[in-house]
């Protein structure tokens, strides 16, 4: 029962908190510009740089994605029709 009492005193006690921390910081804060208005335009060689990190990004996504899909396919000696398509569709 202590523990109970204390455990919502607590809770309450701490949802009070981020309030009173949020009104603070919003005192004296200058206006920052957005990362997108200070970017410079990338030159030809970082543009293709930045297409081959992402390519290779979407490559090993792709791979995790396959993957999880194999693993979840388990071949068993009597298998349900929606098992069995969705494994067909997984090895193709």
């Amino acid at each position: 029962m202590r523990a109970g009492i204390f455990a919502l005193s607590l809770s309450a006690l701490l949802a009070l908190l981020p309030g009173y921390g949020a009104a603070q910081d919003t005192e004296d804060k200058p206006a920052t510009a957005s990362p997108q208005e200070e970017a410079q335009p990338l030159s030809k060689e970082e543009q293709a740089e930045a297409r081959r990190v992402a390519q290779a990004e979407r490559a090993r996504e792709a791979e995790r994605e396959r993957a999880a899909r194999e693993k979840l396919c388990v071949i068993k000696p009597v298998m349900t029709d929606a098992e069995i398509a969705y494994c067909k569709g997984v090895w193709r």
